[in-house]
């Protein structure tokens, strides 16, 4: 009897915790709320202990980003048909690129192509911060080896031919005459249109940004899993490491033909 009275007890106890639960579930919800107008008269007075937790984040961040990771003797400004800047992303780019590029078939990186947009910011002469290089690649954008058979490098060529801005290379030599491809060499060898060529670009691009449709449908793709800032970085502070200033030239690496 006593066991019976015990079961009827827990039974109990469960359906009235049980019901009140199903008939909450089932009531409509009211959803309150009102409108705060924010503008230039109605901004709302900072939580002090809010503010006292971001100031020390504040510093944090403010103190990496100042700090200098390398030394230019000059400015490095993009330009047409080549920039410093231009051709010193492009350049440290390839470099950094072959260094982390393990090939499938043994062949390396023919060259680069990144687009003008691409470079935000001018680097200063004297001391360069680590602001100084999100300030020119703010993006998130990574390093891809694309490969290209030679009808779509072609086009590629034909591309940077006649573009108006000075598009950023490395490991060509390109001949623009009457806005048209001239001539063309990768690393000092003429252009073999019947072979296939390996170029290291951006995600972005790769993707067919700025509309670059020669790189859509490679025949082989391969993420290098590094951004292009994180190289840039990568290269400034082993050349200060190793008691080097920056150095970049205009090399004639694109050029105007009579």
């Amino acid at each position: 009897m006593v066991r019976n009275h015990r079961l009827f007890f827990s039974l109990l106890i469960s359906i009235i915790v049980f019901l009140p639960a199903c008939r909450h579930k089932d009531l409509p919800r009211e959803v309150g709320g009102e409108l705060i107008l924010l503008d230039s008269l109605n901004v709302p007075v900072p939580d002090p202990g809010i503010e006292s937790s971001l100031a020390f984040y504040r510093e944090e961040f403010a103190r990496e980003m100042n700090q200098v990771v390398a030394y230019s003797p000059f400015a490095m400004r993009r330009a047409s048909p080549e920039g410093l800047l231009n051709n010193f992303v492009s350049d440290l780019v390839l470099e950094v690129a072959n260094e982390l590029y393990e090939p499938e078939n043994g062949k390396g990186i023919d060259f680069c192509l990144l687009n003008y947009g691409g470079l935000r910011a001018s680097l200063p002469a004297g001391e360069i911060t680590r602001s100084n290089v999100f300030e020119l690649m703010p993006f998130e954008n990574e390093m891809v080896v694309l490969t290209l058979s030679g009808e779509k490098t072609l086009q590629l060529f034909e591309y940077v031919a006649g573009s108006d801005r000075g598009m950023p290379i490395a490991g060509l030599k390109i001949g623009i005459k009457d806005g048209e491809l001239g001539h063309v060499l990768i690393g000092g060898q003429a252009f073999d249109p019947d072979r296939n060529y390996k170029v290291v670009t951006s995600d972005y691009l790769a993707e067919g940004g700025d509309r670059m449709r020669f790189f859509l449908d490679p025949i082989n793709t391969e993420v290098l899993g590094m951004r292009i800032r994180d190289a840039i970085l990568m290269y400034m502070e082993r050349e200060t490491a190793s008691g080097n200033e920056l150095h970049a030239e205009l090399d004639g690496r694109i050029y105007f033909m009579d």
